[in-house]
């Protein structure tokens, strides 16, 4: 009986998420954004990082310029 419990259990939570995966409507989310607002959000988010490494680099060399080494 208890080889039999997990099978059945694992059955039925897969088939309750199925159903709600099914229920799920998320077109007003996905449809309010295009894929120049995705594509300039990624650019944002990697000119942030580019400046922060950059800027990171700089103090660096600056540091080593200083130390002499």
């Amino acid at each position: 009986m208890k080889n039999l419990k997990a099978p059945v259990v694992i059955t039925l939570l897969l088939a309750l998420v199925s159903s709600a995966h099914a229920a799920i409507d998320l077109t007003a989310i996905t449809g309010a954004f295009t894929a120049t607002d995705v594509i300039t959000a990624v650019m944002a988010v990697a000119g942030v990082l580019a400046t922060i490494y950059a800027t990171m680099t700089a103090a660096r060399m600056a540091l080593r310029w200083i130390r002499g080494g």
